[in-house]
């Protein structure tokens, strides 16, 4: 049985009778996509009626579908990679079958390095320890300097993490209305007619945008990572400085589209129709170009030969 979409749901998930969640939709594909739910793992929506993830194509990630070729099988690793929240050396690992445990992402994925300062402390706390000789007190003018010294040194410590403790993600607003700025992010906009629309810096990344009308918008600057532009009509459109990471461009129609110093690295490009499109230090870094074949690591402006 199918049930509807809708990505306001949050579903349960089920692994031999232990059940966790809810998790919204966005959150289920992003499971599957790390190998952290299997296909043959059950979700519901009332812990009551259990489906087979399988039985919910809407849950599962697009880039499932197309991996009989290189092409697909490259969207599908970079699609991996964008939701991959570990650190850089465990993500060169395969991905995980299993959905890991609280502790373990408590203790590998989230931990933060630690100071060297206090790195060095500890270390000379245990040769302090496993001193055999009696440590001598100090004066009590050396021990106040000390201490004041500490003191210091934690209130640092304390305001160094605050300041790269990160900012909240903002939450997109589908319903709000087309301007600068706007968060789509995760959006559907099938269809939608955004014609001379300004959008400009605004936040698109993970968007459906699949046959929307965007001739002649202004997209400079604007997030459009890993979006659903396929079949869009962005004819004379500003996306300069644009980031289109990932973004699927399959026959798109971008004829007299300013894509210069934008970003398409690993961009689907395949179909699309870039006529007098200005690709002026456009960065095309294994994007998948129009006729099928795959940019040159590195390549800028035009589509190199690998």
């Amino acid at each position: 049985m199918e049930l509807m979409e809708n990505e306001h749901q949050l579903w349960f998930t089920r692994r031999s009778g232990e059940v966790r969640g809810p998790y919204p939709e966005r959150l289920i594909r992003s499971y599957l996509l790390l190998g952290r739910l299997r296909m043959d793992d059950e979700v519901s929506l009332d812990r009551q009626r259990w489906y087979a993830v399988r039985s919910q194509p809407h849950l599962i990630p697009v880039e499932f579908y197309d991996t009989d070729t290189p092409e697909g099988r490259e969207r599908l690793l970079q699609a991996k990679r964008r939701e991959d929240e570990r650190s850089p050396e465990r993500r060169a690992r395969p991905y995980p079958d299993e959905l890991p445990s609280e502790a373990d992402q408590r203790a590998e994925d989230r931990r933060r390095p630690e100071p060297p300062e206090l790195v060095s402390h500890r270390y000379q706390r245990v040769q302090l320890l496993q001193s055999p000789e009696p440590v001598r007190p100090l004066p009590q003018g050396p021990r106040l300097w000390i201490g004041l010294a500490a003191g210091l040194l934690i209130l640092l410590l304390s305001l160094l993490l605050v300041m790269e403790r990160p900012e909240p993600d903002v939450l997109a607003d589908c319903l709000a209305p087309a301007e600068p700025g706007v968060n789509w992010s995760y959006c559907r906009m099938v269809g939608m007619d955004l014609r001379d629309a300004d959008l400009t810096g605004a936040n698109l990344s993970n968007t459906d945008l699949l046959g929307t009308r965007l001739e002649g918008a202004r997209l400079a600057n604007a997030d459009l990572s890993y979006a659903d532009l396929r079949r869009a009509r962005l004819d004379q459109a500003d996306l300069q400085g644009a980031r289109l990471t990932g973004a699927v461009l399959q026959e798109a129609v971008l004829i007299g589209t300013r894509l210069n110093d934008a970003d398409l690295s690993h961009a689907d490009l395949r179909g699309a129709r870039l006529d007098d499109a200005d690709l002026t230090d456009t960065l095309l870094s294994r994007t998948i170009w129009t006729d099928g074949r795959v940019c040159a690591p590195g390549s800028i402006g035009t589509c190199e030969s690998p």
